[in-house]
């Protein structure tokens, strides 16, 4: 929604519109501008928040512009309305727009509403759709290039993404999706926006379904929930999560797993856990790496086991602040913050406070499996 910034007055002086400054907008020397007949209709009908589909159709009507016509007209306001965003005269808030209902789907027992293009959307969210009902979050995909705006006070920026605080939430850029333009988020996490063109390929749809990744654990981690990243399978009926470095080898290990116990696989990248009923648990969710491995079930945590390479298999013994570090490290859960960093670490903790943390370094042989396995029995049966 778009609406007048504070501080600027319309006033027509000998027939001609100038917009001007007032308050501390003159102390920041803002500068006023001369406004044509159109710039006029737009500010004036700007009493109250309008969409931008709801200015171009205000402008058509007061031109009596028909709807065949209306292309060029709506690229001419959407020019001029983001020239007034980006210097500070109007003012988006981010709110529920006009994309339509795609599906709903809940992950972690979150649940998100999707709205935009039904073909925008990527086919790997299927199975954790669910019936229609009230959304912990909003992600509305617009086929729309975004007005430009301050970036506001960088955060994080590398090669993939940048992300900036603004007065409305967080700008997302993603560097290296050319179809994705823009991600905007409202500081509580309800609410998405996502500029993007229409996907060409299936690799285009994949960068949306990533991008949507970075929203939901940002939602994931105000409610409680933190994403390690991580290989699982399912052992004795709880959940183990093998986590190491690039390279340790946490798929060969699962693997392994697979070929000499005949454990089921979970996830073959990353796990959500949280706490429910005051036990430590995993929750299904569709992003996998390039795995393809992912579940919907909801399991009980076994364990964390850190990989590490040697030469031969053993356990090495870490300290309890070492262990906590360590798997606060394996978190991808948003850290922008110091906030942030200190919700990981403490839920880091919580993990070592209450379920086994393992150090495994280890050769890509089954005995490694016998190596680890060997400790979880036994820890086991001592209960």
């Amino acid at each position: 929604m778009i609406k007048r910034q504070n501080g600027y007055v319309l006033k027509k002086i000998k027939g001609t519109a100038y917009l001007l400054p007032y308050g501390q907008n003159i102390a920041d020397q803002k500068r006023g501008l001369i406004f044509n007949e159109t710039g006029e209709v737009i500010w004036n009908f700007l009493d109250k928040e309008k969409t931008l589909e709801e200015i171009i159709e205000a402008v058509a009507a007061y031109y009596e512009i028909p709807v065949s016509d209306r292309e060029e007209l709506g690229k001419d306001v959407e020019e001029f309305v983001s020239q007034l965003l980006g210097m500070g005269i109007l003012k988006e808030e981010l709110k529920k727009g006009k994309e339509p209902f795609y599906h709903c789907m809940k992950i972690g027992g979150i649940c998100i509403k999707l709205c935009g293009p039904a073909d925008i959307f990527p086919k790997q969210f299927a199975s954790f759709f669910c019936e229609e009902e009230e959304a912990d979050q909003i992600i509305e995909v617009k086929v729309l290039v975004p007005a430009n705006k301050p970036n506001g006070n960088v955060l994080i920026r590398n090669k993939e993404m940048s992300i900036c605080e603004c007065d409305e939430g967080y700008l997302v850029l993603f560097h290296q999706m050319k179809n994705i333009l823009e991600g905007y988020m409202t500081k509580d996490g309800s609410y998405v926006r996502i500029h993007a063109l229409m996907p060409q390929n299936e690799e285009e749809k994949d960068n949306l379904f990533h991008a949507i990744r970075l929203f939901y654990l940002y939602l994931a981690q105000k409610k409680g929930f933190y994403a390690i990243h991580s290989a699982s399978i399912l052992y004795q009926n709880r959940a183990w999560l093998f986590s190491g470095h690039s390279g340790m080898g946490k798929s060969t290990h699962t693997e392994l797993w697979h070929e000499r116990v005949h454990t089921p696989y979970l996830n073959g990248d990353l796990n959500l856990v949280g706490i429910e009923n005051g036990k430590l648990k995993v929750y299904g969710m569709p992003w996998c790496g390039t795995s393809g491995i992912f579940t919907t079930s909801t399991q009980e945590l076994g364990g964390i086991v850190l990989l590490g390479r040697d030469d031969y298999d053993h356990l090495e013994r870490l300290g309890e602040a070492e262990k906590i570090v360590r798997v606060m490290q394996r978190m991808i859960s948003p850290a922008w913050t110091e906030e942030q960093m200190e919700k990981n670490l403490d839920f880091a903790g919580q993990i070592v406070e209450n379920s086994p943390v393992y150090y495994l370094k280890c050769t890509k042989n089954l005995s490694a499996v016998e190596t680890i396995k060997a400790q979880i029995d036994q820890m086991e049966a001592e209960g």
